[in-house]
């Protein structure tokens, strides 16, 4: 029905409507910095009119429901955008301060202790009997070998230093899962209310914290029922029901439940986490080689081990410099022990080894290639007295090598069947130690032997009589008997005074090209010694260099977009500033109308007193 008494329903509504506007207004303004707040509209529309008979007679204003202007479209482009800007920023992070280990600069690196060290061989070479020489020369092996292992030593803390960072950051993930599944169970019940209800503070919520977890580790988020409001703004696209949030391709919030990641480093040496998915079996799934995509992504990429991934990963890039650096300190340690062999000793004794007698010694995980090498003996004043050949094959074993040196064999040809390599040494390969040796039957005679290859890196793989101690960048140090007294290092081949032909070979290694068999892959690389740290030292700068080029146009991109993205959902001040005016009149306006309806009303009941 109308009436002067319903007519003041009209402007009651238009008052209460602005109210409602003004609010809202308010409530843009107030969360103007708040960096995911999107901006909320007022949906409004006439209420139903009352019809007449020739005519429909307007109610006022319907409040239909706050509407937040959210573009998912433009909202996952730019998480995307965030999340590759977050690789790549954390990716040359770790490169950069990677990089640092190798100062290639005057006076200082691994490049200028092998200078110094091969320089100090040559002065060894001019002055074989000097003990200050020799001296020298233990100092720069130990200042060579320690910052070796100081260089690796860095790496391996910086990939234990971001192995924690991966920890750190799949905790804050499951913690913001959880926190997700929990507003989502919230949003259900207070939307489920009225239809036109929005949770839009809720709504921002949930896509701050979807938003923190695809830049930490990456994710895709399903939404179902596309809601618009393009009479309203045309931006507007927000979604209802059916909220899936999958990582590595498995669902971690499947509406109002979460299925937490866990981290596992039980299986790995240096403590490297892998990362896996609790199955609704209670099976583990492994997702460490599937997370490619923020900060998670990032890290795994620089720290993955050979026991985190499996057939379809690959090694970390840190993993891939310490696996290099130690390729390369493997390379010097064998390449200088195969040399030093050749210095005449009385008897020769290999490191404990890991293979058995019949095991083919070019498959046996030792650096062991076909050639050939001598035992060549020698008398106290510097005098050939015989040589020992042996052969390997690709099927020769240790027990071959054994047989081969104590073969009974005329090996100076002079027909006498007392004086051969066999009648004055002994070889054996103790089962027990693990070890090869080769012993004199008569030490008494002072025969020594000397260890002469020619390409089967027999001694230098096996360690007989070595210079420097170990088989890696971890454990590479000058032999405990020079460090105890360097005056012991030899520089000769033959043991007598002048003799520095061991020096001079020393010297020469620094330009020949040697085999560098790659400790991961066994790949090998014929490169000289300096040759090959310039290598894996260029590639630790490239790929930094590579990186930070991408990482600044990935930078350039995440701006645009977040541009984009801001225009679209930021609050504006000013724009805020003349809705409240416009807001604010239309209240006063109604507010007027009340006050005119109101003295009608006064006026109809004066006259009827």
């Amino acid at each position: 029905m109308g009436g002067l008494l319903s007519s003041l329903n009209t402007p009651y509504t238009g008052l209460t409507g602005h109210q409602v506007m003004v609010d809202t207004t308010s409530n843009n303004i107030a969360n103007a910095n708040n960096e995911f707040y999107s901006r909320q509209i007022v949906r409004s529309a006439a209420e139903t009119p009352l019809w007449k008979q020739n005519y429909a007679l307007g109610q006022g204003l319907d409040i239909m429901t706050v509407e937040r202007v959210h573009d998912e479209y433009t909202f996952m482009r730019y998480k995307k955008a965030t999340s590759e800007k977050t690789y790549y920023d954390t990716s040359f992070a770790g490169l950069r301060e990677a990089s640092s280990y190798y100062p290639e600069i005057d006076g200082v690196g691994i490049y200028n202790d092998l200078q110094n060290y091969f320089n100090a061989w040559k002065d060894l070479a001019t002055k074989a009997g000097d003990p200050a020489q020799k001296i020298a020369l233990a100092e720069q092996a130990n200042t060579l070998s320690k910052n070796i292992q100081e260089t690796r030593n860095s790496l391996v803390y910086l990939q234990q230093r971001l192995n924690d960072e991966v920890k750190v950051a799949v905790e804050e993930v499951n913690r913001l899962a959880e926190q997700i599944a929990m507003i989502n169970k919230q949003i259900n019940e207070y939307e489920n209310q009225d239809l036109y209800r929005k949770a839009n503070d809720l709504r921002d919520l949930r896509d701050q914290y979807e938003f923190e977890i695809n830049n930490l580790i990456g994710c895709e988020v399903f939404k179902q029922e596309v809601k618009g409001s393009a009479c309203v703004n045309k931006n507007i696209a927000d979604f209802d029901e059916d909220y899936t949030l999958t990582i590595g391709g498995r669902s971690i919030v499947d509406g109002e439940s979460w299925h937490p990641l866990t981290l596992d480093n039980s299986q790995n040496e240096s403590g490297i986490y892998t990362i896996k998915y609790l199955r609704r079996d209670h099976k583990e799934y492994n997702l460490t080689n599937t997370l490619n995509e923020g900060k998670v992504g990032a890290l795994l990429d620089l720290i993955r081990t050979e026991e985190v991934f499996t057939c379809q990963g690959t090694l970390g890039k840190l993993q891939v410099y310490i696996n290099d650096l130690d390729t390369f300190a493997n390379g010097i340690i064998e390449a200088t022990n195969n040399i030093y062999a050749q210095c005449s000793q009385l008897g020769a004794r290999s490191d404990k080894l890991y293979i058995n007698t019949q095991d083919a010694l070019t498959t046996s995980g030792y650096n062991i290639r076909e050639g050939s090498f001598k035992v060549v003996m020698y008398d106290k004043q510097g005098n050939e007295l015989g040589a020992r050949e042996v052969k390997i094959d690709n099927l020769t074993n240790m027990q071959s090598i054994i047989d081969q040196l104590n073969a009974n064999l005329d090996d100076n040809l002079d027909g006498n069947a007392l004086n051969d390599f066999d009648d004055r040494f002994q070889a054996t390969y103790n089962s027990d130690t693990q070890t090869f040796a080769i012993t004199s039957k008569n030490p008494s005679e002072e025969i020594y032997i000397s260890i002469q290859d020619n390409g089967t890196n027999f001694a230098g793989a096996f360690g007989v009589n070595r210079f420097f101690d170990g088989n890696d960048a971890s454990n590479i140090e000058l032999a405990r008997a020079y460090r105890d007294d360097p005056t012991l290092i030899r520089a000769y081949r033959e043991a007598v005074n002048g003799n520095f032909e061991v020096a001079n070979m020393m010297q020469q290694l620094q330009y020949d090209k040697i085999t560098f068999t790659d400790v991961y892959d066994r790949e090998e690389r014929q490169e000289t010694i300096s040759g090959y740290f310039r290598y894996i030292a260029s590639k630790v700068a490239s790929q930094t260099e590579g990186t930070q080029i991408t990482q600044e146009t990935k930078e350039a991109v995440y701006n645009s977009i977040k541009k984009e993205y801001k225009t679209i959902s930021e609050v504006s001040i000013d724009d805020e500033m003349v809705n409240l005016i416009k807001f604010q009149t239309g209240y006063s306006a109604n507010a007027k109308m009340i006050s005119a309806i109101d003295e009608m009303i006064t006026t109809l009941l004066g006259i009827k007193q």
